[in-house]
């Protein structure tokens, strides 16, 4: 994220910008006003990477981005935000990439995602959150990389990564989940990294890992596991 940032510092100048914002090379726009409490209009028709960093920004309603082709990547990090409207980003088809880092934000309304065809990039990391609300992720089913740590994640919905199905990335960690339901990674055949670090899980399921035959990489450090005989045993992992 700082590289990113620090690149946007090198890019030309745009005239045409929001005055508590920075638009350079006139695709990459940068906002970072501890008194702005909404999104400032003005900005950049064609930009293709959109940050708001260190704000006042407490929700995002379902219109205030405007519309857009070309973003996309957006990002909120260290900002004020507390609620996530339903059709927050329904108009921006063309975003890969999501990110609301660093809120305090206490849930994530089941319709944040709809009309974001384009998705394959989601991090929600520490915020205030304790669950996932089943559904949440019905429009997102081209995500590959799903980054949810430092959150206060107690449980999940056994049915929350259904849609899935092309996921390779998944990150719960530094959560304090106690259980995964054995069939809470069923659907992610795709799946190449998962993290559940620092959570506080004292045993897994037999089977929990059964359907990651594309497995690569495993974190459980920081739980409270004393053994894995069984969920090993029944894990097909690939040759």
């Amino acid at each position: 994220m700082l590289l990113e940032l620090g690149s946007l510092l090198v890019e030309g100048l745009s005239l045409s910008c929001p005055p508590a914002c920075q638009c350079y090379d006139t695709s990459k726009v940068f906002c970072s006003e501890e008194r702005m409490r909404e999104i400032p209009a003005g900005l950049p028709g064609n930009a293709t990477q959109l940050f708001f960093v260190e704000t006042a920004l407490s929700s995002i309603r379902s219109g205030a981005l405007g519309s857009s082709t070309t973003l996309t990547k957006l990002v909120f990090l260290n900002n004020n935000i507390q609620e996530l409207e339903a059709g927050a980003f329904q108009s921006l088809p063309s975003l890969t990439e999501l990110e609301v880092s660093g809120n305090p934000l206490p849930a994530v309304s089941p319709g944040m995602l709809m009309g974001l065809p384009s998705l394959s990039k989601l991090s929600l990391a520490a915020n205030t959150f304790r669950s996932l609300q089943p559904g949440l992720f019905t429009a997102a089913c081209r995500l590959k990389d799903l980054h949810l740590p430092g959150n206060k994640i107690e449980a999940l919905p056994v049915s929350i990564f259904y849609p899935l199905r092309h996921l390779q990335t998944l990150d719960l960690s530094q959560n304090v989940l106690a259980e995964l339901p054995e069939r809470l990674l069923a659907p992610l055949t795709t799946l190449r990294l998962l993290k559940l670090s620092d959570n506080l899980l004292v045993q897994v399921p037999p089977g929990a890992f059964r359907a990651l035959g594309q497995l690569a990489e495993l974190h459980l450090d920081g739980n409270r596991l004393e053994e894995l005989p069984d969920a090993w045993r029944a894990t097909a992992w690939p040759p």
